[in-house]
């Protein structure tokens, strides 16, 4: 800035300011004279006026004979140069590099139901083919078959008796009919299917009754109470209160009005199907987990109690506290749904809304990772859990491993044929938390005695011996002929997604082996799922994190939990591993890690998946 002082202003009735920079200049009076610069003026401004005449009747009266003179003798396009841009615009699309992705990508599930059903037909598939065991379907289909076998009509419209549920027809396109305000919107229906009334599934631990409505009334700025208009509690339905006790269904959470009731109207009726997120963890990826899975469950009992359902949009509700700024995950739950879903904490009803068709989910305290227990192992495959770990890592784009095998491998003929696959090493760390928590007094016991204070040494084992193991596979034969190479994608992160069997392109090529270190407390939901989603061999301590295996790609993982021993007997991750087919070691550790124990196990788990291939 300048460093000149302005004088004060003067004391005057309108302002003055400095004066501009540069010399001083006066204007000065003149006779006007004609010279051939104002000659020239006049001439182009006349120009300018006859070219807006131009196009003024042209856009007047097309049709007239100026008009279509005019245009007709327009000079036509250049296909040539057209095309000879195109191909130079797609010159500079070829020159980019496609391992950085497809840029803008948007992408949102508009049918879910649908999406979900299909994983779970190719998850049952995958399941038989390698002959895993189901624990007869305790965890799979004879699970969901077993809550729609106690299926009941919980509330009916008064003088009907509905066996089998409808849901009311809304629209599907932009092409069907609003629904009109000045028609009589139908009295509610709700069906239930509760989970311990069936000699299959009375194990669960919690009563759960997940239900289906149609026309169910909202009551403005309640986020968990609904009013049923018209319709009566069976006896059936009676029995369901008392057999749920203190669990919260949409039975104890529906109000009964009377059809005539000014609170029965509806000036909207949101015309899709809802689907109502009870219980919701906003950042730990074990809870969360849990969640999804559980919304598969309703969605599976749904779609079976109204097949109907399963063709029409849906968008999520979250009925507790889900905030947009608090909540990590909602990049993952924006992309089910043709809506955004709808946050009842930011976004309440409002009067005379109703909705057509609900599903409604229920956390009941269990889920399928602990309903057996957590104290309990068990090696139980979910169809279940293996298709929600599909569906939800089809929402950031990762596709099944048998479905992304190169054509030509596809065939059983030539399984003996396939190439090797690189083989990736993610260590999961809890530094930057444990960092964060001591500094902002939010240490516990809890998280003192699972605090490893040597994890920097563990880094660097990893790094040095993968090094020295590809550096002396050709020696060694462990690899075979070619060895393998070794790729810190700490270092060049892009080769992380090059994990397709095609990225080995001839038995003379080196086997990949790459390794990285990923805390997920300051990374973005997208590049944790990106980092797990296509990790061969994952390692860490036991702690929420572990829940991201969830994105393992099922049936073709492997997962190293090392246990201190104040957490031991607590198999939650064991039960994730095992539902979705994957590999599992645990290695009891001190919180001063001994970091050649834990190597041997990570290399013995690299030795066996080269070999399977």
């Amino acid at each position: 800035m300048s460093s000149t002082a302005y004088e004060p202003l003067p004391t005057s009735s309108s302002p003055s300011y400095p004066p501009l920079p540069g010399p001083p200049y006066r204007l000065e009076r003149h006779k006007s004279q004609i010279t051939p610069a104002l000659v020239l003026k006049y001439v182009l401004g006349g120009c300018g006026c006859l070219v807006i005449l131009h196009y003024v009747i042209i856009g007047a009266f097309p049709r007239s004979s100026y008009a279509r003179y005019s245009t007709d003798s327009q000079t036509p396009i250049d296909n040539e140069a057209y095309a000879t841009a195109a191909a130079t615009a797609q010159g500079v699309l070829d020159r980019l590099d496609p391992s950085a992705g497809q840029p803008g990508t948007f992408f949102r599930d508009s049918f879910p139901l649908k999406t979900m059903l299909a994983f779970w037909d190719l998850a049952e598939k995958e399941v038989q083919a390698r002959g895993l065991d189901t624990c007869n379907g305790q965890l799979s289909r004879e699970l969901v078959n077993a809550y729609h076998s106690s299926e009941l009509a919980y509330c009916t419209p008064t003088g009907k008796d509905e066996e089998t549920f409808q849901p009311t027809t809304i629209r599907t396109s932009s092409h069907s009919p609003h629904w009109d305000p000045s028609q009589p919107v139908e009295g509610t229906t709700i069906f239930c299917s509760p989970v311990q009334r069936s000699s299959f599934s009375n194990w669960w631990p919690y009563p759960a009754a997940p239900c289906v409505a149609t026309n169910l009334r909202t009551i403005p700025n309640e986020a968990r109470r609904f009013r049923s208009a018209g319709c009566d509690v069976t006896a059936e339905g009676s029995r369901l209160d008392d057999e749920m006790g203190s669990e919260r269904f949409l039975g104890s959470d529906t109000d009964k009005i009377v059809l005539d009731d000014v609170a029965a109207g509806c000036k909207e009726r949101i015309e899709r199907t809802m689907l109502v997120i009870g219980r919701q963890d906003q950042w730990n990826p074990f809870h969360v987990a849990e969640d999804l899975i559980t919304t598969l469950v309703s969605a599976f009992i749904a779609t079976q109690t109204a097949p109907a359902l399963i063709d029409t949009r849906v968008q999520l509700v979250f009925v507790e506290g889900f905030g947009m700024d608090t909540n990590h995950f909602t990049p993952l739950w924006d992309r089910m749904g043709a809506w955004a879903p709808r946050r009842l904490s930011l976004d309440p009803w409002t009067e005379g809304t109703c909705l057509t068709n609900t599903i409604h989910s229920v956390g009941a305290g269990a889920s399928l990772l602990s309903a057996m227990g957590v104290g309990r192992s068990y090696s139980c495959a979910s169809t279940i859990t293996w298709a929600a770990s599909h569906y939800y890592r089809h929402l950031f784009g990762l596709l099944p491993p048998s479905l992304s095998l190169p054509e030509n491998l596809l065939d059983s003929h030539h399984a003996s044929a396939r190439p090797r696959r690189p083989i990736n090493v993610l260590w999961l760390s809890r530094a930057k938390l444990d960092n964060y928590a001591q500094k902002h007094n939010d240490w516990s016991n809890w998280r003192d005695v699972r605090h490893i204070t040597n994890e920097p040494e563990l880094i660097r084992k990893f790094h040095t011996e993968l090094a020295a193991l590809c550096e002396d596979s050709k020696t060694t034969g462990e690899f075979g002929e070619t060895g393998c190479i070794y790729e810190d994608a700490q270092e060049v992160p892009e080769t992380w997604a090059l994990t397709s069997p095609a990225m080995v392109t001839s038995d003379l090529d080196p086997l990949p082996i790459r390794f990285a270190s990923l805390d997920p407390t300051v990374h973005a939901l997208e590049t944790q799922i990106h980092y797990v989603g296509h990790t061969t061999i994952l390692v860490s301590s036991h702690g929420g994190a572990l829940g991201l295996s969830l994105f393992l790609p099922p049936g073709d993982g492997t997962l190293i939990e090392l246990q201190v021993e104040n957490v031991a007997g607590n198999y939650h991750f064991e039960h994730m591993a095992k539902e979705m087919g994957h590999n599992y070691e645990v290695l009891g550790i001190k919180r001063n890690v001994d970091v050649d124990q834990v190597w041997e196990s990570v290399r013995r788990w690299i030795w066996k998946v080269a070999q399977s291939g």
